[in-house]
Parts: C-alpha cells; sequence; structure tokens
C-alpha cells in the first residue's frame, strides 16, 4: 500500500493505522530479534523415546526434525505428495513458493509404520484424524496436533516449554557449519538471507557454552 501511494497510484495508504497482529509463539511465528529455541540432545532423546509408540505423532516428529519444514507445510500435505522412493516430497511455502523436504531412510521407517498402521485410507490428506463422537475423517488440524504435543511435554519435565515448531529450529541449528548457508536457506524455505544467518548466532552461542563446560573439567577434573 505504501509503495502504491508512492508510485501516484492512490492517494493514501487505508491501512496505515492497523496494529499488526502479534504472533503466535506456538504456531511458531516470530519477531526477527527473537531468541531462537531448540531441542538439545538430551530432550530429542527424550521427545523419541515418549512419542515411539503414538505411530502417527511419532511421523509427525520425525519428519519436522529431520526435514525442516513447518507445521502448516506438513499438515496441508496428500499423501500423493509424497515421492517415498526417493525419500521426499514437494511443499507450498510462504509466498506461495514451492521448495522439496528431504528425510532419511530411519524416517522412512516410521513413515511407513503410520502409513499401513495408523493413517486412514479413505482420506487424501497425509495426516488424518476421526472425530471422536462424530467418527467423521478429516485432514488433522493444528489444533488437534497442538493438543497431542501438549499432552505429551506436559507430562515429562525435560520437555516443559517445548513447542513443535522448536523442531524446525533444532533441524537449523544442527546443520549451520555442515551446509552452506546459502543452501539452508533453500532448504528451509526463508525468503531472507538474513532470517537463515540468526542460526549462526545460535551455533555461536553453542559453541560458548561448550568451551566453558571443557575448561570447568580441565580445571576441576576430580570434581
Amino acid at each position: 500500500m505504501n509503495f502504491a501511494v508512492e508510485q501516484g497510484y492512490i492517494k493514501f495508504n487505508p491501512i496505515s493505522g492497523l496494529k499488526q497482529r502479534p504472533p503466535d509463539r506456538e504456531k511458531g511465528e516470530h519477531k526477527t530479534d527473537d531468541p531462537i529455541r531448540y531441542l538439545t540432545p538430551t530432550q530429542l532423546k527424550k521427545l523419541y523415546s515418549v512419542v515411539k509408540h503414538d505411530l502417527r505423532l511419532n511421523a509427525v516428529v520425525h519428519l519436522l526434525h529431520r526435514t525442516g519444514c513447518r507445521i502448516g507445510e506438513l499438515l496441508a500435505l496428500d499423501l500423493s505428495d509424497l515421492d517415498l522412493e526417493n525419500r521426499k516430497f514437494l511443499v507450498l511455502g510462504k509466498g506461495n513458493k514451492q521448495r522439496w523436504c528431504f528425510y532419511s531412510s530411519d524416517v522412512a521407517s516410521v513413515l511407513d509404520n503410520y502409513l499401513n498402521l495408523a493413517r486412514h485410507k479413505n482420506e487424501s490428506a497425509l495426516f488424518t484424524a476421526q472425530h471422536p463422537v462424530t467418527l467423521r475423517v478429516s485432514r488433522m488440524s493444528y489444533h488437534t496436533l497442538h493438543e497431542n504435543w501438549r499432552e505429551v511435554t506436559d507430562e515429562y519435565p525435560e520437555l516443559h516449554g517445548v513447542r513443535i515448531h522448536d523442531l524446525r529450529h533444532t533441524y537449523a541449528t544442527e546443520r549451520v557449519g555442515l551446509i552452506g548457508i546459502e543452501e539452508l536457506r533453500a532448504l528451509m524455505g526463508h525468503e531472507s538471507i538474513q532470517t537463515t544467518l540468526r542460526y549462526q548466532k545460535v551455533t555461536s552461542q553453542k559453541a560458548e557454552e561448550a568451551a566453558r563446560r571443557a575448561l570447568n573439567v580441565l580445571i576441576h577434573p576430580l570434581e
């Protein structure tokens, strides 16, 4: 709108007085200066151990953590969007931009278990849910996923406060330094490289923490 005013297409911006909606942190929305939260190896180990018997949630967790896709992108997938042979799927990200997400053989095994044993067959959506009263089968909603997630994270102290979107942050922080920053930007679907560069700061923080832990061990070897 401001651009249209500058170019003379309109005389004023009709939405200039509107306030921005606050970001919904549970859905992974954030301001650019918000700290990045990611799961520690201990938290990841605990999470995988507690979701392994829930085939649907287990598949969701594996795909979010190992591909870095957004929650909305994953829930919007149809079964036909998956290339099972090549272990990848195409998502429609922000700005209506398509990108490929890739997963490993261990994720493929978890996904196969869900597809064969837990997914409702007469629905096009990849992740399905059945209403407890009407028994109607539909695409799994964010609300349903969030409720499942809360049931898990609220039960275990190690996972208190962990958001499901933090799995995407974890994916990125694990890969900074292993692949180029431009390649990571493409895999994450970031429009701006500045968004991706935020993860380098997280890696620097992790390096400092590791260095200080090592110093403590070296200075106090018997403690």
